[in-house]
């Protein structure tokens, strides 16, 4: 083993389907995409040498690039540019051989559970045990199954399971962290749990107050596919309309993002929906969001709704609080632990849609309510940046590179 010092430190962050160049929103980019982005422009900003190592693709082309704050975005070539999702664990070993051919590192951390497979070799060749954190569950994926949506194949459970038994896992969040315990056994070292940060300068409250004659915006951002549940929000809306036609007139509904691949027919399902329960005039379908746009786009909202079927953390609630902006939010997984604390008001059980348009018409009925909960919110965030996050890996890396095998 090298002789290692416990900083700076050589990190490599390995995210091998998707680029964290990319627009979180578009294509398989998301959540995860801003955790390793956001950790690694921590981990640089306090003195490591990161290199997030990537597939090329013709999004990301082969080379290596600056990701921001000193830290390196390589792109290492790895089959054709472009290939299906499911085609990627065929590929892993060729990227698995070019990653380790990257020399030493003094730690190795996995995002992703192709992207663990992939960095078993790289980290037994820099004589460190490999972190994992798999972002979403297969396992709690498909207990969890959203309508329309595709289980997670047997190859991928599998590959899960060996890695919770191999690596060092870093859960988002606790109820990631059971989901794996749940469908996988115990890790077989001590899991640790790094809830993602955010970038409370960029996401924060507008500095100049909206209109007053402006509608009141609702706001869905994130990829859209059955997992993310904007079809929820729709049918919320629509009860919305129904119950109370003139708050709705007040109102605008946002869903921002685009499909993720394969998910083209179920936002057909959306802007159909719309339509036929006479709510298409209220509502907007924007692209996916670069991170200022989100930034504007939350603190310009008046809700934000995250209905998903299940999240390992739920950043988009994190970001909405730092803004400013109440997020309403599944009372389940890991939204849970990103949502605010101590305001019910923000959370809803099931998924019945007259639940969600009860609780988002309290809110909207009631400004001074959402300056409340969004000062609080504000108060929340602000603590949970990524130097912070940047911190606690740290830590764990450092004591990956001393345990014994």
């Amino acid at each position: 083993m090298r002789n290692r010092r416990l900083a700076p430190m050589r990190i490599a962050l390995v995210s091998l389907h998707t680029s964290p160049g990319a627009v979180p929103g578009s294509g398989d980019a998301g959540g995860m995409n801003v955790v390793v982005a956001g950790a690694a422009r921590a981990l640089a900003r306090a003195g490591h040498e990161v290199t997030v190592f990537t597939r090329a693709s013709s999004d990301a082309p082969a080379g290596t690039v600056s990701l921001g704050n000193g830290a390196l975005l390589t792109a290492l070539r790895a089959g054709p540019d472009r290939v299906r999702k499911e085609e990627l664990p065929g590929l892993v070993p060729v990227f698995s051989a070019a990653l380790a051919a990257q020399g030493a590192f003094d730690a190795v951390h996995a995002h992703y559970w192709l992207s663990g497979l992939a960095a078993l070799k790289l980290a037994a060749h820099s004589g460190v045990h490999p972190a994992i954190t798999l972002h979403t569950v297969a396992a709690q994926k498909n207990l969890r199954l959203a309508p329309g949506d595709s289980p997670e194949p047997p190859l991928r459970l599998a590959g899960e399971r060996a890695l919770a038994g191999t690596g060092q896992v870093i859960a988002c969040s606790a109820s990631e962290l059971r989901a794996i315990t749940a469908g996988y056994g115990a890790p077989r070292r001590p899991a640790l749990i790094v809830h993602p940060g955010v970038d409370s300068e960029l996401f924060r409250p507008a500095s100049v107050s909206r209109e007053t004659d402006a509608p009141l915006r609702i706001t869905v951002l994130g990829r859209v596919q059955p997992l993310k549940g904007q079809k929820l929000a729709l049918r919320a809306a629509a009860t919305l309309a129904a119950r109370d036609p003139e708050l709705w007139r007040r109102c605008e509904l946002v869903i921002a993002g685009e499909p993720t691949p394969g998910a083209e027919g179920y936002a057909r399902e959306l802007r159909e929906f719309a339509a036929r329960t006479g709510i298409a005039d209220r509502v907007r379908f924007l692209p996916a969001q670069d991170r200022a746009a989100a930034a504007e786009l939350l603190a310009a909202s008046d809700v934000v709704l995250v209905p998903s079927h299940s999240e390992s953390f739920g950043l988009v609630a994190l970001e909405a609080a730092a803004a400013g902006t109440p997020a309403l939010v599944a009372a389940h997984t890991g939204l849970l632990e990103a949502a605010q604390p101590g305001a019910p008001e923000l959370r809803v059980s099931g998924r019945d849609p007259g639940a969600w348009a009860l609780a988002l018409a309290t809110l909207l009925r009631d400004s001074a309510l959402r300056a409340r909960l969004g000062r609080a919110a504000r108060t929340h965030a602000v603590g949970r940046n990524w130097d912070a996050h940047a911190a606690q890996l740290t830590a764990a890396y450092a004591a990956l590179a001393r345990q014994p095998d």
